[in-house]
């Protein structure tokens, strides 16, 4: 069994960003239903409630497209938190 870190910051209500070894990752939704994507432009769904859930990873386009896209929107909300030009 391997030994991780993760750290979640709620930014507003339905907004987490959460921090792990693999980078961050921001995510949206209500609780039973989320959508979320890192910053190398991996997005993933999730759904459920109690010990049923459902998670499927989703493909965005092209991953040069992906990168930039996830880069600007984590970028905005790390502007938007701690302030910045």
């Amino acid at each position: 069994m391997g030994w991780f870190f993760r750290k979640s910051f709620r930014l507003l209500p339905g907004i987490r960003v959460n921090l792990s070894k693999s980078g961050p990752r921001v995510s949206v939704g209500v609780p039973g239903a989320r959508a979320s994507m890192d910053i190398h432009g991996k997005a993933r769904v999730y759904a459920g409630k109690g010990p049923l859930r459902y998670q499927k990873a989703v493909t965005l386009g092209s991953s040069v497209k992906k990168s930039a896209t996830a880069n600007k929107f984590l970028l905005a909300i790390v502007k938007r938190v701690f302030g910045g030009p």
